[in-house]
């Protein structure tokens, strides 16, 4: 079966992290990808709870799930997580790059992460802009302040999460501007900013 869509979801001791967030893209996604076909609306909450491997998880502190999907059909997977640091990340350019739904289809991330060298991960520039690097979005902080570029690749719930609690301001953030920030972060579903 094809999934062309996918959802990373965290459990974090016991917890399962913005589920609402993860439902509003899920359904938003499949209402773009199959605009005119009909679909069948999962609760992702009950797909994670109903799921054998989740009472397990639930025993680590830290898991990964991910809902791979179509417009009918789903399939789930737990993964242990185990968080990294970036420190330094490689700008690369793709002008054509669109990443706007969480695809399965990596192929292009994968060719761009490629150029990374001796970096952490990348900094997708797209004409000129900041949007994202190959496994979420790009927060940078001035000062006491957090910024987020306001042209993603792709919403991310932590992003979003973030955007809502105020913790997080959206700005136009140019490849010339980057060296004006004091740091820079990955977030995604499994990284927060704490």
């Amino acid at each position: 079966m094809i999934f062309p869509l996918f959802e990373t979801i965290c459990l974090e001791q016991g917890m399962v992290r913005n589920i609402a967030l993860h439902q509003q893209r899920y359904e938003k996604s499949l209402s773009l990808f199959y605009r005119e076909t009909t679909v069948k609306i999962h609760d992702l909450w009950q797909i994670i709870a109903e799921n054998s491997q989740f009472y397990t998880a639930l025993d680590s502190p830290l898991i990964r799930c991910r809902i791979a999907y179509n417009h009918q059909h789903y399939a789930v997977q737990f993964f242990p997580y185990q968080r990294k640091i970036y420190r330094y990340f490689q700008p690369v350019i793709c002008d054509d790059i669109d990443y706007s739904l969480k695809y399965q289809d990596r192929s292009l991330l994968n060719q761009l992460v490629k150029q990374k060298g001796q970096a952490d991960e990348i900094m997708i520039i797209k004409k000129g802009h900041v949007t994202d690097c190959s496994i979420g979005n790009l927060v940078f902080r001035q000062g006491k302040d957090w910024f987020t570029p306001n042209t993603p690749l792709l919403k991310g719930t932590q992003r979003e999460f973030l955007l809502q609690q105020g913790r997080l301001q959206e700005i136009p953030i140019l490849a010339e501007d980057v060296h004006q920030f004091d740091e820079i972060r990955l977030i995604n579903a499994m990284n927060s900013l704490d």
